[in-house]
C-alpha cells in the first residue's frame, strides 16, 4: 500500500461493502480525495477518515482488508446495510451492536463473537438520537451466503441469537482485533425478516451496483420479481439517507 497516515494521528478506517454505502459515508466527509480504486480520504474536522469499499462477502472482505495490514489506523468502523432476523425491525433502523458473531472458518457450527468498543457504541447511541435514528439493541450475524427466504432469517436469529444479518463485519472485527484497535459495527435495516428476496444471479457487481441490462432482461421474463426489486430500490434509498444522517452526527464525536 502506498497510504501513509499522517504521524500526529492516525485516521480511522471506515469499511463498506456496497458503491452506495461508500457514497453515503462520503457525502459528509470534507476535502474528499481518491487514493486508489475504491479507497478515498477525507476529514471530519480535523478527524482523518480512510473510506474503503471492498465489495460482498467475507472472501472479498477478507482480501481487501489484508491489503491494510501495515497501515496504522485509530480505530475500525464497519458500516452499511443488513436483514433483519426476528419480526419488528424496519428498513432505514439502526442496530447497535455489542458484538459480532461469525461461523468458524473451520468448524462452521462454532461462533466466534467480537465485541464492540464500548466507547463507540455510546457515541454511535448519542448519533442516533441527534440525528433521529432509531435504533435496535442486539447482536449482528456475518454469514457467508446470502439469505432470500424469510424462513432461512428466521432460522439463522434462532441459531445465533443475532438480530440482523450481513455479510462483512465479522471480518472487519477480526481485523481490528487482531490489531488492538477499538472496533464497531453499524448497520441500518435494508430488508425486513420477512421480505423474500429474489435471487437473481449476476444481478449486481461485486460492489452492489446494479447490471441494468441484466436486471430489464430478467424482469422481462420473471415480472413477479419486479415489486421485490422496487421494493429493494426504495429500501436502499432509505437506508442511504440514514448512513448519510447517522454518520454527519457520529464523525464529530470520533
Amino acid at each position: 500500500m502506498t497510504i501513509q497516515a499522517p504521524q500526529n494521528a492516525a485516521p480511522v478506517v471506515i469499511f463498506t461493502a456496497l458503491a452506495w454505502e461508500s457514497t453515503a459515508v462520503r457525502a459528509v466527509l470534507q476535502h474528499v480525495q481518491q487514493e486508489e480504486e475504491r479507497v478515498w480520504r477525507g476529514f471530519a474536522g480535523k478527524r482523518e477518515i480512510l473510506v474503503v469499499t471492498g465489495g460482498i462477502g467475507p472472501r472479498r472482505t477478507r482480501r481487501t482488508v489484508e491489503r491494510f495490514v501495515d497501515v496504522p489506523f485509530s480505530a475500525v468502523l464497519s458500516l452499511g446495510c443488513a436483514g433483519a432476523l426476528i419480526p419488528g425491525l424496519v428498513g432505514g433502523q439502526l442496530v447497535l451492536a455489542p458484538d459480532v458473531c461469525m461461523s468458524d472458518s473451520l468448524d462452521e457450527a462454532r461462533l466466534n463473537r467480537y465485541p464492540g468498543d464500548p466507547q463507540l457504541l455510546s457515541h454511535a447511541r448519542v448519533a442516533a438520537l441527534t440525528a433521529g435514528v432509531r435504533v435496535a439493541d442486539g447482536s449482528l450475524f456475518t454469514s457467508s451466503k446470502v439469505l432470500f427466504t424469510p424462513e432461512e432469517k428466521a432460522r439463522r436469529g434462532r441459531e445465533t441469537g443475532a438480530i440482523a444479518v450481513e455479510m462483512e463485519s465479522g471480518v472487519h472485527a477480526a481485523f481490528a482485533a487482531g490489531r488492538a484497535l477499538p472496533f464497531l459495527a453499524l448497520r441500518v435495516i435494508l430488508d425486513g425478516v420477512d421480505m423474500r428476496l429474489p435471487a437473481i444471479e449476476g444481478l449486481t457487481t461485486p460492489e452492489g451496483e446494479i447490471r441494468a441490462l441484466r436486471a430489464a432482461m430478467h424482469v422481462a421474463t420473471h415480472p413477479q420479481h419486479l415489486p421485490a426489486l422496487l421494493a429493494l430500490r426504495q429500501a436502499q434509498v432509505i437506508a442511504g439517507d440514514t448512513l448519510r444522517r447517522l454518520c454527519h452526527a457520529l464523525f464529530p464525536l470520533l
